[in-house]
């Protein structure tokens, strides 16, 4: 029965994710030429999170940077390179990169960077992140606002609580030059979604970033805030009571 006992126990172990330590990530690169090499209007570079872990979830992470991957080579670019609106000076540079901003055992937090050259419009820059939980309920899946900082009701909620600070920041940013001055509050609201333009830090906290077409001079040097989530708690407490029902 002991025996029985341990061996039930050795499986569960080997079912746990890796996730109780860092997840082992690697740079998926490489570059491509549409519609070809040699008569190329768009020039593709690229690195893409590859984990060389053989747990689930791992795999699941994989999964979704292969797909987005795919999309770009099989669908986007090649339809870009065909498209007529789409060829500005007819030589455009495409990069995409990353960084990993959490590895922590409980989430993995992937920061993606992508700048695409369009002709006399210039350069313009992309950042999108990614959560994922490496350890928990949702093993493998990217996580909302409030399913890293686990405050308040829901992401919708931390949203209105954060916003409006993070709009007074901005006014800051635009009297000092930093922060384009003619972006109204509407349009703010338009271009930064707390929901989806935040990342993780090593802690857990969930950290802010405007997009880089907010700046004056657009770049990935981006204003970050860091809030932790017993200040996002004061937050969302102090919101009017009409606003979380």
């Amino acid at each position: 029965m002991v025996k029985k006992l341990l061996l039930i126990c050795a499986a569960f172990l080997l079912c746990l994710p890796t996730a109780l330590g860092e997840m082992q990530v690697e740079r998926n690169a490489g570059e491509a030429y549409f519609p070809s090499e040699k008569d190329w209007t768009y020039h593709f570079t690229y690195a893409y999170p590859h984990l060389t872990g053989e747990d689930y979830a791992s795999a699941a992470i994989n999964d979704t940077y292969q797909m987005a991957l795919d999309e770009m080579l099989q669908l986007v670019l090649p339809m870009f390179a065909h498209e007529k609106d789409m060829l500005f000076d007819g030589k455009n540079e495409v990069n995409h990169d990353f960084s990993v901003t959490c590895n922590n055992g409980k989430f993995l937090s992937i920061l993606q960077k992508r700048s695409q050259t369009k002709g006399e419009e210039g350069v313009q820059y992309t950042l999108e992140a990614q959560v994922f939980d490496v350890a928990g309920e949702y093993i493998g899946e990217t996580l909302t606002l409030r399913g890293v900082v686990m405050v308040g009701d829901s992401s919708a909620q931390i949203s209105d609580a954060v916003t409006p600070v993070l709009y007074e920041e901005f006014k800051k940013l635009q009297q000092e030059g930093i922060c384009r001055p003619e972006v109204t509050e509407e349009e703010f609201q338009w271009e930064f979604a707390a929901t989806r333009d935040y990342y993780a830090d090593e802690n857990g906290n969930a950290v802010f970033f405007f997009s880089p077409m907010l700046l004056v001079e657009p770049s990935f040097d981006v204003p970050t805030f860091v809030f932790t989530p017993a200040e996002l708690t004061e937050l969302v407490e102090a919101l009017p009571k009409e606003m979380e029902e």
